[in-house]
């Protein structure tokens, strides 16, 4: 099963796999899936605070996901890294972060559910 986390867990999670466009600052072991990474000016408008969580998941959805297929995306990631990947970016569980709209893009376009792991 396809699940979510952030990096501060990835020692306790066998299959990481990063959709942020940077690495986390003190390393990570965790494979890149690139496809998935907000770009740059999303991540720092988020950063300095210039941009609501609306208008955050609204360029998200489409800048990145509006031009991928969920089921397609899904197919791959099982393809490429296996069926107990796992999905990290940044923030801690229950934050919002664009690995939840993955997830909820995901559920909602194939039915499969991605859990976030919890610690």
């Amino acid at each position: 099963m396809v699940t979510t986390s952030y990096y501060a867990q990835e020692k306790k999670i066998k299959n990481p796999v990063r959709i942020s466009q940077q690495k986390y600052r003190w390393g990570t072991n965790s494979r890149e899936y690139k496809k998935l990474a907000p770009p740059m000016y999303l991540v720092d408008y988020w950063k300095k605070g210039s941009i609501t969580v609306e208008q955050y998941t609204e360029e998200y959805y489409r800048v990145v996901l509006s031009k991928l297929n969920p089921q397609e995306v899904l197919d791959e990631i099982i393809r490429i890294f296996g069926d107990d990947a796992t999905l990290l970016c940044f923030e801690k569980a229950g934050e919002f972060c664009h690995r939840r709209l993955v997830a909820e893009w995901i559920e909602k376009g194939t039915g499969v559910e991605v859990p976030e792991l919890q610690f």
